[in-house]
């Protein structure tokens, strides 16, 4: 008989595919109501994932979808600390602690930056959203950067710690890359569209991160990680 998904391949699966699907479904939305033009903006840049989720239609779905991601990003934090602790040959509770902590403060950032978001513009604070959104994109990548070297560290003591490790090397790098070219496109002051390639991307592969844990928590359940 086959097995069915684990709750904490559940998560990762969840993670990713609601907070993405939110953005395509607003995106496509924006389009069929003449919002946003017809575009892939993966490669236009044609549009922002904020300004998809600012007109009143869409902002609705947008706002009650990534809000319930976040959740579901808390909750993969928690399943991820106690997958490490259950590894790890020595019980690291504070390595792992600061780890899981500080992702679940990139989750709450992301709240506080979806949670401002309404139609009038004039009235929407531009600050605490983008300092939010900001601190989400930096505090994920140095998070998921460390964890996976700590994830390297186990596998070098010999620990079973799963096959997304490559997987999750590629993306860490890829995050970085662009990283560095945000940087780059704001001190040359580019225009919007380079820009919103760039937030695209990372938020693509920040999801695709967490969907990397479903391939290796297939044996792994959830119990109380103190």
């Amino acid at each position: 008989m086959k097995r069915g998904f684990t709750l904490p391949q559940k998560l990762a699966l969840g993670s990713f595919w609601l907070s993405h699907l939110t953005f395509w479904f607003t995106l496509l939305l924006g389009m069929w109501l003449g919002n946003t033009p017809v575009c892939i903006p993966y490669i236009s840049g044609c549009t922002s994932i904020t300004a998809t989720g600012i007109p009143e239609l869409q902002g609705y779905f947008f706002r009650a979808g990534l809000i319930s991601a976040c959740v579901l990003f808390v909750f993969w934090w928690y399943c991820l600390k106690s997958w490490l602790i259950q590894l790890a040959p020595a019980k690291p509770i504070l390595t792992v602690r600061w780890m899981v902590s500080l992702g679940i403060v990139s989750s709450l950032c992301l709240i506080v930056a979806t949670a401002v978001l309404r139609p009038d513009k004039s009235q929407l604070p531009w600050q605490l959203h983008t300092v939010g959104a900001a601190l989400f994109f930096l505090i994920s990548l140095l998070v998921q950067t460390r964890v996976t070297f700590y994830l390297r560290w186990l596998q070098q003591q010999g620990i079973d710690i799963g096959s997304s490790l490559p997987g999750k090397w590629r993306i860490i790098a890829a995050q970085w890359c662009f990283l560095l070219l945000m940087i780059g496109l704001q001190l040359s002051d580019s225009d919007n569209a380079a820009k919103n390639v760039v937030e695209w991307w990372m938020a693509l592969l920040i999801g695709g991160y967490y969907l990397s844990s479903a391939q290796d928590w297939s044996h792994f359940r959830l119990t109380d990680a103190e």
